[in-house]
């Protein structure tokens, strides 16, 4: 009996001891993608943020233009995709390329595309200068990581419906990769918290990209690019192959007919209720 009390007691304390999103060595899964018969082969428009004139977002933590790194995440993203043999997926731009808004939502039309998943880094909260390399001053704010996706849910119900069930799906898989869901603090008059599903929040802004298109369509914030240790996890493979693996997932859940997602997640540990705050909050068009 003491022999089992003691494996219980190294077992918690080895759980305890985990690291946690975003430190270094905490854990992701790559989730197995099962999919239904009869899902057949759907389109997918990947928006890489940014990166129309004049338009290339914020800077990150190492002083990284987001419109290149939506682009990089894009593009595996969109590999990753391809590679299940259930998705064709087509990317918004190429490097060195322009593209407006109009001519994504265009470009997505065209492509018959049957969901829009516009992929960006946000940057929240009061940050403050520091010299990332000899000479490269940047701005940095390690308070708040955490993803979030976003929709619009002005709409006709249908579509509203299947936007909310994408941007939950979404963020349901991301938790389960094991990525930390952004609790909202910096989000007030921007976003609601949709409540049914921890990292989902409901778009006020007006988002071009959220109320335009026709199909499902969703901003991910895939992280807070101000973040030193998230923005470090994000820079590796084994973090672009989870993401990948989470939105296939969500992708077979939200467009195959099947049941809504569980309800929402639990908070994590340390987090607070979305209250207002002073500081900045980046665009996400």
């Amino acid at each position: 009996m003491r022999a089992l009390w003691v494996a219980a007691a190294l077992a918690a304390s080895a759980a305890a001891e985990e690291p946690r999103w975003p430190a270094a060595g905490a854990p992701l899964q790559a989730q197995r993608v099962e999919v239904p018969s009869g899902f057949g082969k759907r389109r997918v428009y990947i928006d890489a943020g940014h990166g129309a004139d004049g338009n290339p977002g914020v800077g990150s933590v190492r002083c990284e233009q987001e419109m290149d790194f939506t682009l990089r995440v894009a593009e595996h993203l969109a590999r990753s995709l391809e590679q299940t043999g259930h998705f064709t997926a087509k990317v918004s731009r190429q490097a060195g390329e322009a593209v407006s808004y109009p001519g994504r939502l265009r470009a997505a039309a065209d492509f018959r595309a049957d969901a829009i998943l516009s992929l960006h880094a946000d940057a929240r909260g009061m940050a403050y200068a520091w010299e990332a390399a000899p000479g490269m001053v940047c701005f940095r704010n390690d308070s708040t990581p955490g993803f979030s996706v976003l929709y619009s849910d002005r709409g006709a119900p249908a579509l509203n419906a299947a936007r909310r069930r994408l941007a939950r799906s979404v963020a349901r898989r991301m938790s389960l990769a094991g990525m930390l869901a952004y609790d909202g603090r910096d989000y007030p008059g921007l976003y609601l918290d949709d409540q049914d599903q921890a990292g989902a929040f409901i778009d006020r802004r007006q988002l071009y990209l959220l109320r335009k298109p026709a199909v499902p369509s969703i901003i991910v914030e895939t992280h807070h690019f101000l973040d030193l240790e998230e923005a470090n996890r994000w820079g590796e493979p084994r973090t672009l192959e989870a993401f990948a693996a989470a939105v296939s997932a969500a992708l077979v859940e939200s467009l195959g007919g099947g049941a809504e997602p569980p309800a929402r997640a639990a908070v994590p540990a340390g987090a607070t209720a979305a209250t207002p705050a002073a500081g900045w909050t980046g665009t996400a068009n």
